[in-house]
């Protein structure tokens, strides 16, 4: 879409920029689901007490209740970190790749 709109040329800044942009959106929307996976497998359930949190859901609405729907994004920083250079090396080289391969 940044090539046919003209805003950037087809080049490996183009292909940098799709990828940071591809992980970013990626960590915005996996995060929240990584925030519920982690409580809900690392809650403590004494033995013959209520476990905190019924399930996925039950954690979701639950933190949200009590912390707020930014809670979700507790880790946010760490996440972008980790995908956002993660993507740009894989779809740079696949760039890469399919360009080399293309001209044999």
């Amino acid at each position: 879409m940044v090539i046919e709109k003209g805003v950037m040329g087809d080049g490996i800044g183009t292909h940098v920029t799709a990828s940071f942009a591809a992980g970013f959106v990626a960590a915005v929307a996996s995060n929240p689901i990584d925030v519920i996976k982690t409580r809900v497998m690392n809650m403590k359930v004494p033995p013959g007490a209520e476990p905190p949190y019924a399930g996925a859901l039950d954690c979701a609405l639950k933190t949200v209740r009590a912390e707020g729907p930014m809670a979700l994004y507790k880790g946010f920083i760490p996440t972008i970190s980790r995908q956002g250079p993660f993507t740009v090396v894989l779809f740079v080289t696949l760039e890469q790749v399919r360009k080399l391969l293309k001209d044999c």
